[in-house]
């Protein structure tokens, strides 16, 4: 087994860095290959089995399942699309607490996504259980305090005792004054020796990590390491360490937790014996369900299930026509034979067998028949002519009268679709009888230039989850597209009574969208399964067309569909008006049920404003309690008082 863990913060002092050591480590230890990687680059040149993606500030960004680390309570990303968005494109997740896990669950409830749930945590590689020496023993905490300094009236009192050994970078500790011992190496096992040489350990978490029983690290090292720990109360580590750690009692006085952690600190001095017990209790806890040799080994009979439930492997035996088959529209005459093998390949390795390619050659291309050669016991290729009019159009509408299988899509030959891409969308179309379209995410790729050998600079990060979008009717019909071209299958039958020719040099790809729009529902698949490759020069990308001729036909797709009905409501077969007017009386039903519960609520609101304005008047008379009055009045727009 190969993987690959995708660190969002590889080469900084982090705790995600750490982390990744650790998983390293283990994979080792189970034989397997494994390496940390800083991007998608990275990634693609090791050729994983899967990655682990360690935050979420990280997508899914290479054709290789990615599962997400799911370690951090649920208000630290459920605030923002971006964030949400990377933990849907994932395939799997790695969940570390049940609030976690349910979040999950609810944001995946009204989706088609195949994924599973395995147990995870920020934990350690199985080490030889080693006693500590506990005759002198000194306390060691560790941290990076990426948010601020935590706990910092506890430590302020902690830094005057005599026991206190504190670890982190300087920035992060210049608040403490006798305790801070410096840095120690993101190394996977210098903090497991720090701990050991030192006897005891310090757990502490944020008030969100205990209130989503999201266990840290600190149980686990300190746990693995020997070191007898002292923890704050957590329902993690209550319900699976019970009685083999000491806990603190819940209190924000921090007098008694340092009162607390000394008298803890003197019993395992004057007890070593007992403390000893505590030590190889937690470490036998730890040993037997929670080493990320076990976490992981549990992983590899999942990840194979999910990749035969998902046909996620690419499939190189020969492809062919038959039914629900699929062919993806390739216009070729710009590009070099580089990017058209690739494109091709792509298909070929799609893992659903029934797939095909329509080439639409619209120039001369002396090196097309070897190309065709070279696929031709390996995928069915037809070629078709077409003018060159300078229209992309053109060459797009005469691919669609090409097609002949039931379902179609389209490749730029620039681009690519991963190996799960036509199975995926072909299995939502056949599940969604009143859907014509499925579409999934896209990643956008800034690339060199394939026909050149000096690499062009690229950014240090090069892929992005730029397309990852439930499907909005409204913002595509006012011209904001989130689907990319390569990103879709539809069913062929849409086309029975295609349009002629728009002739628009770019946004035909829009254009057609709003053709099938208008016919028929689309279903957004929460994957992320196709490539979209830009490059920084303005000989062969369309994004770098000026201004005034995307906003040129821009406008004239305004006008060529004005007055159209993009209505929500087509079956791609038969769709009853009974059917539309009783999702209509619903709907109606609920707006009115909300109307009738917004006027309850002001006219409530009204009476005790009145009752309150009454006992007012009663009682005081006053230029504030005037104003108040006024106030009401303009808020609740009622008449002016009549005249006195």
């Amino acid at each position: 087994m190969r993987i690959a863990i995708h660190n969002h913060y590889a080469g900084q002092d982090v705790a995600e860095t750490e982390f990744s050591r650790r998983i390293v480590k283990a994979a080792f230890g189970l034989g397997w290959e494994a390496t940390e990687a800083g991007s998608s680059v990275e990634i693609d040149h090791f050729q994983p089995d899967f990655v682990i993606a360690l935050h979420f500030r990280t997508p899914k960004l290479t054709r290789f399942p990615t599962y997400g680390s799911m370690v951090t309570p649920p208000s630290f990303f459920a605030g923002g699309d971006r964030f949400i968005h990377n933990i849907l494109s994932y395939d799997a997740y790695l969940c570390s607490s049940e609030d976690i896990r349910r979040w999950l669950k609810d944001s995946l409830y009204a989706t088609h996504k195949t994924y599973f749930i395995a147990p995870w945590y920020t934990t350690c590689q199985l080490v030889r259980y080693c006693p500590p020496r506990l005759e002198t023993p000194r306390l060691v905490y560790a941290g990076t305090n990426w948010d601020g300094p935590r706990f910092g009236g506890l430590f302020a009192r902690l830094d005057a005792e005599p026991y206190l050994d504190v670890y982190g970078p300087p920035t992060a500790w210049s608040h403490i004054q006798h305790s801070y011992r410096g840095t120690l190496p993101f190394d996977g096992v210098s903090i497991l020796d720090a701990l050991n040489k030192a006897g005891m350990g310090l757990c502490l978490h944020r008030e969100e990590h205990c209130a989503t029983g999201t266990p840290s690290s600190r149980i686990f090292e300190i746990a693995a390491s020997g070191a007898v720990a002292i923890c704050q109360e957590h329902p993690f580590i209550r319900n699976v360490f019970q009685d083999s750690v000491l806990y603190l009692e819940g209190t924000d006085d921090t007098r008694r937790l340092t009162d607390q952690i000394s008298e803890y600190v003197h019993w395992i001095s004057r007890n070593p014996e007992d403390a000893l017990q505590l030590s190889r209790r937690a470490y036998d806890i730890f040993a037997q369900d929670y080493t990320l040799e076990k976490l992981l080994a549990g992983l590899a009979p999942r990840h194979q299930q999910l990749g035969e439930r998902k046909k996620l492997t690419p499939n190189t035996s020969a492809k062919a026509l038959g039914e629900n088959s699929v062919q993806f529209i390739v216009r070729v005459g710009d590009r070099g034979a580089n990017y058209v093998q690739r494109a091709l390949d792509s298909i070929a390795r799609q893992s659903y067998g029934n797939v095909g390619a329509v080439i639409v050659q619209y120039k001369e291309m002396p090196y097309l028949s070897r190309i065709l050669d070279e696929f031709k016991h390996r995928l069915p290729v037809q070629v078709t002519g077409s003018s060159y009019t300078g229209s992309r159009s053109s060459q797009l509408w005469d691919g669609l009268k090409a097609v002949s299988s039931e379902y179609f899509g389209i490749l730029d030959d620039d681009d690519v679709i991963y190996p799960n891409h036509a199975h995926l969308l072909v299995t939502l179309l056949e599940q969604s009888n009143d859907c014509g379209v499925a579409y999934s995410g896209a990643i956008r790729i800034w690339e060199p230039d394939l026909a050149v050998s000096a690499s062009t600079e690229l950014p240090a990060e090069p892929a992005e989850l730029t397309y990852f979008e439930p499907f909005d009717r409204g913002r595509l019909v006012s011209l904001d597209n989130f689907i990319t071209s390569n990103a879709f299958v539809a069913r062929s039958s849409l086309l029975k009574d295609l349009w002629d020719d728009p002739h628009l040099p770019l946004l035909e790809d829009l254009f057609l969208l709003l053709f099938l729009c208008r016919k028929t529902n689309f279903v957004f698949s929460y994957e992320a399964t196709s490539e979209f490759r830009w490059r920084g020069h303005k000989t062969d990308n369309s994004i770098w067309f000026d201004r005034q001729t995307w906003t040129a036909a821009n406008e004239r797709i305004k006008n060529l569909l004005w007055k159209q009905n993009f209505g929500a409501f087509q079956h791609t077969g038969s769709s009853s008006l009974a059917q539309m007017e009783s999702r209509l009386e619903t709907v109606s039903a609920q707006i009115e049920g909300r109307i009738v519960a917004a006027e309850k609520l002001l006219a409530e609101t009204r009476a005790k404003l009145d009752m309150t304005t009454t006992r007012l008047d009663r009682y005081l008379n006053l230029p504030l309690f005037d104003a108040i009055r006024r106030l009401r009045r303009k808020l609740l727009r009622l008449p002016p008082p009549p005249d006195v």
